[in-house]
């Protein structure tokens, strides 16, 4: 288990200007089946940025109740689980789909698992709003500058008739819920704590990744959406084949999945009819094989790279927002080297300029 303390990420403020004037056009235009949007891709961060601030808080709780590395979490989602079953059963078409934090956490976790989210929905969720997915408008209006998931009493109930609490850490403190009464998945089909800990170690790569930070933040998912349109092209024309994205692509890839509706008409409409799942629960020596795979294939196809490329002038002007540069090192070999390590599985750092 892996435990963070959490330091906020504050975007560039040029980037928060131009994200707030995109997220009326977000609302009012957009096709059944487009790719996800530059404003998508960004709250998706934000959100992911929410989920590794509460990991980080239920870490301490437990710390401060004396519990074993990890239990504190397993407690949490396990509840999470239960609580989102109950959600999903009394969640109305015309009520907010934007659920307590906990919930959601479980509830992207699932939805992410393409397959078994699919099912789930046609059983559980029928004709409600379990295939639209996440309200993206909504999501970047709860989280606030210190990335924390702000919603009141009223609005975290399903129903009138079935409210639930805002704050499950607050519940756990509470003694409301104890260690032995929580159940260690509450799903026999489908391992819903299991999903949401494999989605955690990705909210970390995103979190450490600060993109929302750069100024180029922008151009970075704009980019990246771009390169997710090519890769979709080659799970298209390779059915049999395993490929694995870059790490923005899979950011992009997985906010589209966070649509479901959108995603399944666009997976069907590009890949000829067929439903592209979504596998993330693969071994690391199976990824690299299929990465470096698709790393070859893409430059193949498309004649240029996967990884975005950006000149060792912007490689080194972002890094400037992630970490300390020395004055003097400019575009010396530690200053290259430095970039080279933290943009490592999403860039190439070459001649081509990014911007």
């Amino acid at each position: 288990m892996v435990t963070t303390t959490i330091t906020r990420v504050q975007p560039a403020l040029a980037f928060c200007e131009k994200l707030d004037s995109t997220k009326n056009h977000y609302i009012e235009t957009g096709t059944s089946d487009r790719l996800p949007s530059v404003f998508e891709c960004t709250v998706h961060l934000e959100l992911l940025d929410a989920i590794v601030r509460v990991e980080g808080e239920v870490a301490e709780w437990g710390q401060e109740e004396g519990l074993s590395e990890g239990v504190a979490w397993d407690m949490y989602c396990s509840a999470a689980a239960s609580r989102f079953i109950k959600w999903s059963q009394t969640a109305e078409a015309n009520e907010e789909a934007t659920p307590p934090l906990d919930i959601f956490i479980v509830w992207h976790a699932y939805m992410l698992n393409t397959n078994a989210y699919r099912q789930y929905a046609k059983q559980v969720f029928k004709a409600r709003i379990g295939r639209e997915g996440i309200d993206w408008a909504a999501v970047h209006d709860r989280i606030d500058e210190d990335n924390q998931f702000k919603m009141s009493a009223d609005e975290a109930a399903p129903t009138k008739q079935s409210p639930l609490s805002v704050d499950l850490l607050s519940v756990l403190k509470n003694g409301e819920i104890k260690v032995e009464d929580v159940k260690p998945s509450p799903s026999a089909s489908f391992d819903m704590v299991a999903a949401v800990k494999r989605q955690l170690k990705f909210a970390h790569k995103m979190h450490e990744a600060r993109w929302l930070r750069s100024p180029f933040a922008g151009k970075i998912l704009k980019n990246a959406i771009d390169r997710y349109e090519k890769f979709f092209t080659l799970i298209a024309e390779y059915p049999y084949s395993s490929l694995s994205p870059t790490p923005d692509i899979d950011l992009v890839w997985h906010t589209h999945q966070l649509s479901p509706k959108r995603y399944g008409l666009y997976s069907v409409m590009k890949a000829n009819g067929r439903f592209v799942n979504h596998n993330d629960d693969v071994a690391k020596a199976i990824l690299k094989g299929s990465f470096d795979f698709t790393t070859k294939l893409f430059r193949d196809r498309f004649g240029t790279f996967m990884r975005a490329m950006l000149s060792l002038q912007n490689a080194v002007g972002i890094l400037a927002f992630l970490k300390p540069v020395p004055k003097a090192a400019n575009l010396n070999a530690a200053a290259i080297a430095a970039a080279t390590k933290t943009f490592k599985g999403c860039f190439e750092i070459g001649s081509l300029s990014f911007v």
